[in-house]
């Protein structure tokens, strides 16, 4: 008995035709994907910039310019700031730091170098008798405080800054950029 098969033969053939070439659906155009491939390039570039480059980490505290006939001024040889720093910081307080020192709110920015941290951690009081500090300056120093004597140098005259009041920036080390993406921060840690 011969096998008979339901379909035709040349619906058969026409099959095992278009089985050689397969269709495949367009879904979208070139320049889309493309530009998705350009897409994904900048952000892994990106992203592989906000792992290298670092940023530094800052420390903020108050201080004052310490008046001309101070014992701290002849020691260093010329003008001298005292600066309170959080005592949270004190592991990173080290001589030779770098600063960035805003004498006044808007007034004079200096660059410099902690020359001095002095040991432990100071009270209020203990500040206040140890600098001679005045009304103003006393309201400086409202919280136990890591002390930094900073050297401000000959270029600006001692006796119209003296009792003046500073900002100082302590950089305490850096972290990646990435670091400073909510979540991230934690789980990569800061370098130093």
């Amino acid at each position: 008995m011969p096998e008979h098969s339901i379909f035709r033969q040349n619906a058969i053939t026409a099959y095992k035709r278009g089985v050689e070439k397969a269709v495949v659906p367009r879904l979208i155009s070139w320049p889309i994907i493309v530009c998705l491939w350009l897409l994904l390039g900048v952000l892994l570039a990106a992203g592989f910039l906000a792992w290298y480059v670092q940023v530094p980490i800052y420390v903020d505290g108050p201080g004052i310019i310490l008046a001309r006939g101070d014992m701290l001024q002849r020691a260093y040889g010329g003008m001298v700031a005292v600066v309170f720093l959080p005592p949270d910081e004190s592991t990173h307080m080290r001589v030779g730091l770098p600063v960035d020192v805003q004498i006044g709110s808007a007034g004079v920015l200096m660059q410099s170098t902690i020359a001095k941290v002095e040991p432990g951690i100071t009270s209020p009081d203990t500040a206040r008798k140890r600098y001679r500090l005045d009304s103003a300056g006393a309201l400086l120093i409202t919280q136990p405080s890591i002390v930094a004597i900073i050297r401000l140098g000959t270029t600006l005259p001692a006796t119209a800054y003296a009792g003046s009041l500073c900002t100082a920036k302590v950089e305490i080390g850096s972290q990646r950029l990435l670091a400073l993406l909510p979540g991230l921060g934690n789980f990569l840690g800061s370098s130093s």
